[in-house]
């Protein structure tokens, strides 16, 4: 009998309001897009900025939106009014950390994850940690390119052996892992900061939609609003959400220093191929396990099939031909 290797336990306290939904991940795939729209929808009240705190923080800002049992709030323009809202957070960090789940989700949770080519992911994230440290001022210590190709350290969360997401999807319990498996999980829980343990064999009922960033602005009119109509009815939102192509993206990489990378430079041509590879392994895993879970939700499973079989293949060899 296959054991499952979810980490998350349920949070039954039934007297505290719900957090309705959050977007767990990944970073620089567009959750911060993700959480501006949302913000704007009448149904829908989100955490102002990334939440980064414990339970008890986000009871705080919960009990703060409620005004009465379960999840109704007030509306902002007629105090007197009690008006149904979703509540949700964004801590794209989460994925990575699911011993965090158990504090901010309960029974009818709902977790949104966000995937990207492993490739691009890369850069993006680097890039991302370019402009941190010039226009911020944080992070003044930048590890030489070839210590991120491993699966050992990091950078702030990047590397090559971060990009794995299939490892940290696992860790959702929605999927039941063989014990070989299991065991594999276990021994490289220490090196991706997986919170993997064989004492953990109860799922979390919470569904997961899973989508990819192409599918934000994907050019295709009829399978963008079939995307758009699929978030919608996973949130329980009664009323359309605004048109993603309308929408300015944010947080994009326009930032310009010399210590940039192009990924698909030829001196980068072993990390691509490492990512290459891995993306692989983890397509094959989300495409014919993850997303046949029961509780995970695709849009289009179809198109997403065809995103995710490109992780197999090296995105600068196609853009060079």
């Amino acid at each position: 009998m296959a054991a499952s290797a979810s980490v998350i336990t349920k949070n039954d306290n039934k007297n505290e309001p719900p957090l309705d939904f959050a977007i767990i991940g990944f970073a620089k795939t567009g959750t911060t897009f993700l959480h501006d729209i949302l913000a704007t929808h009448s149904q829908v009240i989100m955490h102002d900025d990334e939440f980064w705190g414990d339970g008890n923080m986000l009871r705080q800002w919960l009990n703060k939106t409620t005004v009465m049992t379960g999840n109704s709030s007030l509306n902002e323009t007629n105090r007197e009014q009690p008006t149904t809202k979703r509540r949700g957070i964004k801590c794209p960090r989460i994925v990575k950390e699911t011993a965090r789940l158990d504090q901010l989700l309960n029974n009818t949770s709902r977790v949104i994850v966000v995937v990207r080519h492993p490739v691009h992911w890369f850069e993006s994230l680097y890039n991302y940690r370019i402009w941190q440290k010039h226009e911020k001022k944080r992070h003044n210590m930048k590890p030489p390119l070839r210590f991120l190709h491993n699966n050992r350290t990091d950078w702030l969360g990047l590397s090559t052996g971060a990009a794995r997401f299939d490892l940290y999807l696992k860790q959702l319990g929605k999927v039941p892992l063989s014990p070989e498996e299991l065991q594999h999980m276990t021994r490289i829980n220490k090196v991706y900061g997986l919170m993997t343990s064989s004492a953990h064999h109860e799922q979390h009922p919470m569904k997961v939609l899973l989508y990819s960033m192409e599918q934000i602005k994907d050019s295709n009119t009829q399978r963008r609003l079939h995307f758009q109509h699929t978030l919608q009815q996973f949130l329980n939102l009664d009323t359309p959400l605004h048109d993603l192509a309308t929408k300015e993206k944010v947080n994009v990489n326009n930032f310009q220093h010399s210590e940039n990378i192009d990924i698909c430079e030829e001196q980068y041509r072993e990390i691509r191929n490492t990512l290459v590879w891995q993306g692989k392994h983890a397509s094959e895993w989300i495409r014919n396990k993850f997303m046949k879970s029961e509780d995970v939700v695709v849009s289009d499973v179809g198109f997403m099939n065809e995103v995710l079989e490109r992780w197999g293949v090296d995105p600068c060899d196609e853009k060079s031909t």
